[in-house]
């Protein structure tokens, strides 16, 4: 009976801890200031050329073009935790991921963060005691100037968004 005990203690306090893990605040991202709202990733800036880009991660792992706008390709780097979408040749959004499975596509991390440490790993609660306020917020999405935050339907971030249209927000504001 002694040893039952043992092992419910142990589950309990097992219980317990992985209970404050999910409280508690998640882990600073690696590689500080690789993403830059507004601006982009360390490897694939907006308005870079598609050449720059490929120089700096090579060729795409797939790539889809726009069927109503073939001007707009879509290139996936899953293994990476990105996502660029091209406008007329130049980097019109870049998107970045946390890990699983979208859309038949088993996606990694991106392995970067902002200045301060926010990546697609970080929670709501990290993210907001991080960044303050958010510029505006909605069931499915957290904005900050130059940077949309989706979640996912259970509220966990799914992935950041950068994209000239955010990059416009930053010079209006």
């Amino acid at each position: 009976m002694g040893s039952l005990k043992g092992i419910l203690k142990i589950a309990a306090s097992g219980s317990l801890m992985l209970l404050m893990a999910c409280m508690a605040g998640s882990r600073p991202g690696p590689n500080p200031g690789a993403v830059t709202p507004g601006l982009g990733v360390k490897e694939a800036a907006l308005f870079d050329t598609r050449q720059k880009v490929e120089e700096a991660l090579g060729k795409p792992e797939s790539e889809t073009v726009n069927p109503f706008n073939s001007s707009n390709v879509i290139v996936q780097y899953p293994t990476r935790g990105l996502e660029i979408s091209y406008l007329d040749g130049a980097v019109g959004s870049v998107v970045l991921y946390a890990p699983g499975q979208r859309d038949g596509v088993n996606w990694q991390t991106y392995q970067g963060s902002t200045s301060e440490g926010i990546w697609p790993e970080s929670n709501v609660k990290t993210i907001k005691s991080t960044l303050g306020k958010p510029v505006k917020e909605f069931p499915q999405a957290i904005v900050y100037p130059g940077l949309w935050i989706r979640l996912d339907n259970g509220g966990e971030v799914e992935s950041f968004s950068i994209s000239k249209d955010e990059a416009g927000m930053l010079k209006n504001n």
